[in-house]
């Protein structure tokens, strides 16, 4: 019989998931290309990964594509973020707290595309890694790559990949959380999940974007 008085008491680790995501731009207009996360428990990397890609339904800026190397004719054949919203939402309900370096940036624009899809958008606690790594290192830069190269860690190529950008954060995460074990180096990243065959590209400029609706 349990004692009233002294309730039993469950307890679980802390879930949180640290994403990123890639955008056609950094104007307030732009739009998500790509979305990566990865989920911590406690102090364990947990082995379930989301990487995705859409069509943003804009080009991106030169600057942009040349950040995260998708070719504005490709992502035309991609799903609409919109198409996924509602099993991405779930995903990320797994989490007590979301975490990402310069959260700012990155929840500015997927709260957007989830408002944009009427979805509800993410009520979680947000850990911005960049913030506390301007708090911990007073002076010194709050890049991520800066951050990554005191603790040890860095990207395998120069393109930034939204997966690749996530797993880095958590690492830089779980050691501003005090976190003994190291993240294994990874020699290569998969596409994204969801990535769809397009045709060829034609020569000359791209033609204008025709319109397009929700599966």
């Amino acid at each position: 019989m349990t004692d009233i008085h002294n309730p039993a008491v469950h307890t679980r680790k802390k879930r949180v998931i640290v994403f990123d995501t890639e955008t056609t731009g950094l104007l307030p207009y732009d739009r998500i290309i790509t979305l990566g996360g990865v989920k911590i428990e406690g102090d364990e990397l947990l082995p379930q990964s989301l990487y995705l890609i859409f069509d943003p339904r804009k080009d991106s800026s030169p600057q942009a594509e040349a950040v995260h190397g998708f070719d504005n004719w490709m992502t035309r054949f991609q799903d609409l973020f919109a198409d996924l919203a509602v099993p991405l939402r779930k995903w990320f309900s797994w989490a007590d707290e979301v975490v990402a370096h310069n959260a700012d940036f990155d929840m500015r624009y997927i709260q957007r595309e989830f408002r944009k899809a009427e979805v509800e958008q993410l009520d979680h606690p947000v850990y911005c890694t960049m913030q506390m790594a301007r708090e911990q290192w007073q002076g010194e830069s709050g890049k991520l790559d800066c951050c990554l190269e005191r603790i040890g860690l860095s990207r395998i190529g120069q393109r930034h990949g939204a997966l690749e950008d996530a797993y880095l954060t958590a690492g830089l995460y779980l050691h501003q959380q005090g976190a003994k074990k190291r993240l294994p180096k990874v020699n290569s990243w998969y596409e994204p999940k969801n990535l769809k065959s397009f045709p060829e590209r034609p020569s000359g400029e791209l033609p204008r974007r025709s319109p397009k609706r929700r599966a």
